[in-house]
């Protein structure tokens, strides 16, 4: 069933430049508790906006081909930093302390403070995607980059003193690194039922990889490292050349217990929601899907699976394959969902091809399930006893049907 979806708050900003899908995203990139966006474009542009200003709030410029940004904890250290990948290998890490942003609603030509990054090194060029967490179940966070010539490489921050000279010398090294037969679009992480985090990887037409890690003198850096091919059976088998999108981790009760959850989406239109390499429903739909997030839009606890297409139109499917799907009014470039502003709100962001950035804020849904007024008024308290009072014991669904019309509309209304 197939419903509208209605938005409270929606920020319209002006970013200019072409800009890749997984260099944009929501995070809390100053540890203050509320998230900001940030977004790069391939002309080397950095911007970070926060609250509910239209100009950005940071901003750095000359950075080379903006690939990917990531925000997570890659020095270990409990706290956040920003992390900015260009296609020339760049990979420029801003510590961004925590601020006010400038109230622009008496100026809206403020220009945000520039920044430089704390830390730059070189990586190997063409990373296209990039996550920050634990993937390998150590209890450190990793960098895991995915390249255009299919391989994956791991990094760990590394902090190492010359016992000689006494230097400190910090630095990302390469702990693992596979080659994989496809392209890669996506990286994730999923958990085992006893919250073991298992990396996986995207491969085209709907499969993807789990990784496994060596340790000590079994590492090999080659690219000679295992993994295990993933094939799902679905009855609607994607292309299999088309571009897959995947997303672990989806949390499926309140709980602090990491999601088990993990959706599958392909260019073609097909959406698989799956455990345990089992699936637990698929969709298909008539448009190209091309970013996969996750977002509690109801708020109870259980992450729905948030998609776009080029076009604009977005899908939020529950874990029970209820879909609530609105249209967007302009193609999109690039799609994110997430939380966002200091309330943490639950999010979506579309940028277009028109130089303009649109956050919808605060989206809640009472549900995403199709209902109806009987259904409602039967989870009233009051419901039985107000209908006793009128002479209806045990009434049909038929005679609720007419009663709740005529209280609504009448009976001239009725047909």
């Amino acid at each position: 069933m197939w419903r509208n979806v209605s938005f409270v708050e929606r920020i319209e900003l002006d970013f200019s430049g072409n800009l890749f899908n997984h260099a944009i995203v929501l995070g809390d990139v100053d540890n203050d508790q509320g998230h900001e966006l940030v977004v790069g474009n391939t002309d080397g542009e950095l911007a970070i906006f926060k609250g509910t200003s239209r100009s950005p709030w940071k901003r750095c410029s000359g950075l080379g081909m903006i690939t990917c940004i990531g925000v997570g904890d890659v020095f270990n250290k409990g706290k956040n930093v920003l992390v900015v990948l260009t296609a020339e290998g760049w990979c420029n890490i801003f510590d961004i302390k925590s601020e006010p942003a400038t109230d622009t609603t008496k100026d809206p030509d403020t220009v945000g403070e520039n920044i430089t990054p704390s830390f730059t090194q070189h990586l190997p060029a063409n990373g296209k995607v990039l996550l920050i967490e634990d993937v390998d179940g150590d209890g450190k966070v990793e960098l895991t980059v995915a390249y255009s010539d299919r391989v994956v490489r791991c990094f760990r921050w590394s902090t190492v003193q010359d016992p000689e000279t006494e230097i400190i010398s910090d630095n990302l090294i390469q702990t693992q690194k596979w080659q994989l037969a496809g392209q890669i679009s996506s990286l994730t992480v999923n958990f085992t039922e006893d919250g073991h985090p298992e990396l996986l990887v995207a491969q085209p037409g709907g499969d993807y990889v789990t990784m496994t890690f060596k340790q000590g003198s079994e590492i090999d850096l080659s690219g000679n490292e295992g993994y295990n091919e993933e094939v799902l059976k679905s009855d609607q088998r994607a292309n299999q050349t088309v571009s897959t999108e995947i997303l672990g981790g989806i949390s499926k009760q309140r709980t602090k217990q990491p999601g088990t959850y993990y959706a599958i989406c392909t260019l073609d239109g097909n959406l698989l929601l799956v455990e345990k390499k089992q699936i637990l429903w698929s969709l298909q739909v008539d448009h190209q899907l091309f970013s996969l997030k996750k977002l509690d839009v109801t708020g109870n606890g259980k992450e729905e699976v948030v998609c776009c297409s080029w076009d604009g139109q977005t899908y939020i499917v529950n874990h029970n394959r209820a879909v609530v799907r609105y249209q967007f009014q302009e193609n999109v470039t690039a799609f994110t969902a997430g939380l966002y502003g200091g309330d943490n709100n639950p999010s979506f962001v579309y940028a277009t091809y028109n130089n303009k950035i649109y956050i919808y804020n605060n989206i809640q849904l009472p549900q995403v399930e199709s209902t109806n007024l009987i259904e409602v008024m039967e989870r009233r308290e009051n419901t039985q006893e107000l209908l006793e009072k009128i002479g209806l014991q045990d009434p049909h669904p038929s005679q609720l049907r007419d009663l709740y019309h005529w209280l609504l509309y009448g009976w001239r209304g009725y047909t």
